[in-house]
């Protein structure tokens, strides 16, 4: 008898413990489950915390790659100091001035109409990108295209070469007329002939009717202001313009891209090939 009672509770002492072991195996395995869910959980808040956002590298070389748009939004005496290559420039600074608003929907409608991101480069990252996403948003552009460049420029001036004042490397499709094409536009009326040659050069010798701005030192950012203003104050962004340098290369393609922060359609600017070199524009040069 004391022998099977022996049994029966050894019996029950056995099965306590398998059922104690398999609580401890199930526990074990809910406590690694729900560190895990945790770590995943973490990952996710981290991906959400920068969603929305992207590093100043990674803008850099969004804009040399090409299919991004990397907008810039600071005022003109900002950007103008340096900027990314190949970056489009719509400012909404200052914040309050409700035209500027106006005038990112209109820039949008015309630029945005593609499944391209968009990249947001302000000051520092903050108010500007913020206002600029809402503008875009009211305007249709799709929130999940829209990232803000982290940090903005003053982010982007950390990097080795982000800011620059070099505009000769824009990814431009450079379109170009011939000197006898520009010699026979000139003095008419429905092409205008920008000269970017410095002052004493122009003086020397231009095609009759044109205007001229001074661009020897193509990365001087007043050179680019004074080609800016006289783009926005005295020019025609609807007529074709014939830019004419020293040989058809570096200052008429830093004017091309100032012309179009401007506002002109790539579409109606033109470098003179040859640029002065050119046989037919040099025999028809005025002094007056």
């Amino acid at each position: 008898m004391k022998r099977r009672m022996v049994a029966v509770l050894l019996a029950a002492a056995m099965a306590g413990a398998m059922i104690t072991a398999c609580g401890s195996e199930e526990t074990a395995e809910t406590s690694a489950s729900e560190e895990t869910a945790a770590e995943d959980g973490a990952a996710e808040e981290e991906d959400a915390a920068s969603d929305g956002y992207v590093s100043a590298e990674d803008a850099v070389e969004a804009a040399k790659a090409g299919g991004t748009h990397v907008l810039d939004v600071r005022e003109w005496a900002n950007y103008v100091e340096g900027r990314v290559i190949n970056s489009e420039w719509c400012p909404i600074f200052p914040l309050e001035d409700d035209s500027l608003a106006e005038g990112m929907t209109a820039y949008a409608e015309e630029n945005f109409q593609d499944d391209e991101d968009i990249y947001i480069i302000c000051n520092s990252g903050q108010k500007g990108a913020q206002k600029a996403t809402e503008v875009l948003q009211e305007a249709g552009i799709d929130a999940a295209r829209l990232f803000t460049v982290e940090g903005g420029a003053k982010a982007l001036a950390e990097v080795d070469g982000a800011l620059t004042t070099n505009r000769t490397e824009d990814s431009i499709e450079w379109q170009y007329v011939s000197g006898a094409e520009a010699v026979e536009a000139a003095g008419g009326g429905d092409v205008q002939i920008l000269d970017v040659r410095d002052d004493d050069t122009y003086a020397q010798g231009h095609l009759e009717g044109s205007l001229q701005c001074n661009l020897k030192e193509i990365e001087d950012p007043a050179a680019q202001t004074a080609m800016y203003e006289l783009a926005t104050s005295e020019m025609d962004p609807e007529n074709p313009v014939y830019l004419l340098c020293y040989s058809g290369n570096n200052c008429a393609k830093t004017g091309i891209s100032v012309l179009k922060d401007a506002g002109f359609p790539l579409e109606n600017l033109f470098i003179i090939e040859n640029g002065a070199k050119d046989a037919d524009v040099s025999a028809a040069f005025v002094t007056d």
